[in-house]
């Protein structure tokens, strides 16, 4: 029996909290604790560029893959609903707000950090990064349910949590100034609003027991797709 909107939201909410690798892995506990070398952590974040360059074509296809050659009203709203996630992606600076893209504000943190903007540009990335890319960017464009149970609700709900961490541990243990973390800051402050967003649309969504068994998956194969990645990074990056 399908569980209520509200009961499923919760329940993959508290999974995601209880298995996201950005959470738990030994990784990103190291960088927590200021024990991962500056070196290595230059590594870790060149790779995370794979994925964090590219968030703002990640994003639109929450868009793109809403509705069909005919959209119906419904998916009119949907895809209104959505816009926003895109924009604060791409940038806020673009419709008259302070905030630039996301990329490029990471651009910034990996440049504070000593990763030069060619080398950030040229990494060549290790087979479980890539692996983590498709598979998430295979999710983004499968249909709005994949979407939204494979991004918002599978990581940006667990994102506070994780780039506060992430920002006090770059400050505190690595020496890169405040000003330089802004990619952590805004985070921080908007991914609770986005894994908000996805639970209400996604409530209209997965209301049957297939659907919600299929939005159960997603979030596990994304969160699977993640630790894949962090598997590969601590293998080449730590146990050598």
């Amino acid at each position: 029996m399908a569980l209520s909107p509200a009961a499923f939201a919760a329940a993959l909410l508290e999974e995601a909290q209880e298995t996201h690798p950005w959470l738990h892995h030994p990784l990103f506990q190291t960088i927590y604790r200021g024990e991962l070398s500056r070196a290595r952590l230059q590594d870790v974040i060149r790779q995370q560029g794979c994925f964090f360059l590219d968030t703002l074509r990640h994003a639109a296809w929450k868009i793109i893959s809403v509705g069909g050659y005919t959209p119906t009203f419904e998916d009119l709203e949907r895809q209104r609903a959505l816009i926003p996630l895109v924009v604060e992606e791409g940038g806020e600076d673009t419709v008259g707000g302070k905030t630039t893209a996301h990329a490029y504000l990471f651009i910034r943190l990996a440049e504070a950090l000593g990763v030069a903007r060619d080398q950030l540009f040229s990494t060549e990335y290790l087979p479980t990064t890539i692996i983590e890319k498709n598979e998430l960017f295979l999710l983004q464009r499968s249909s709005t349910l994949e979407a939204l149970c494979g991004g918002n609700i599978a990581t940006e709900s667990i994102n506070p949590e994780h780039m506060q961490r992430m920002a006090d541990a770059m400050e505190k243990h690595y020496g890169v100034d405040r000003a330089a973390l802004d990619f952590y800051e805004v985070h921080v402050e908007v991914e609770g609003d986005h894994a908000e967003r996805a639970v209400r649309i996604r409530s209209k969504l997965a209301v049957t027991d297939e659907e919600q068994a299929r939005g159960r998956l997603t979030l596990r194969r994304a969160i699977t797709a993640r630790r894949i990645c962090a598997d590969g990074m601590l293998e080449a990056f730590v146990g050598r």
